[in-house]
């Protein structure tokens, strides 16, 4: 008998809802005239430039990585690959560093002892623009190919 209650409790609170439409958003294409805010780690909007796309829009940095990431039970943790510096010092399970063997990068074991999984490996820099992010290697040569906005090509100063 409760059951029965609490079943029909739930199906008519679920119902009394089904009509009505969540406020819905819709995206805008900004003009030339609105800034772009520019995200960047280490060091500011200095040098952070990213490169118009194919469209004649301007991006915004919204990821640098010269590095890899691990993940742990206790959180991730992402290292520099060229300096083994650890990148989100907030994450405390995370050695403040780890480099990278002459064999390649690997999972060190956490400030816990716990064994981590490589779940990441970047190089290169990503710019979002409002037709698609474009992701390009420390080369300045694209990753995401079938992204039509994206330039083939664009060296970064950041990568330098």
């Amino acid at each position: 008998m409760l059951f029965t209650t609490l079943f029909a409790f739930v199906s008519t609170a679920l119902l009394a809802n089904a009509g009505t439409t969540p406020g819905t958003t819709s995206l805008e294409r900004r003009t030339s005239t609105q800034g772009v805010l520019i995200g960047c780690y280490a060091g500011g909007a200095g040098g952070c430039p990213c490169p118009l796309d194919n469209n004649g829009d301007d991006g915004v940095l919204i990821n640098v990585f010269p590095g890899y990431q691990c993940a742990y039970p206790n959180g991730a943790c992402s290292w520099s690959s060229r300096n083994g510096e650890l990148q989100n010092i907030a994450q405390d399970n995370c050695p403040s560093s780890a480099p990278c063997p002459s064999s390649g990068c690997t999972c060190p074991l956490d400030n816990h002892g716990d064994s981590g999984v490589m779940i990441n490996y970047f190089t290169g820099y990503q710019c979002a623009y409002p037709n698609g992010a474009c992701t390009w290697d420390d080369n300045g040569d694209l990753s995401n190919i079938r992204q039509g906005n994206c330039p083939s090509s664009a060296r970064s100063g950041l990568l330098l």
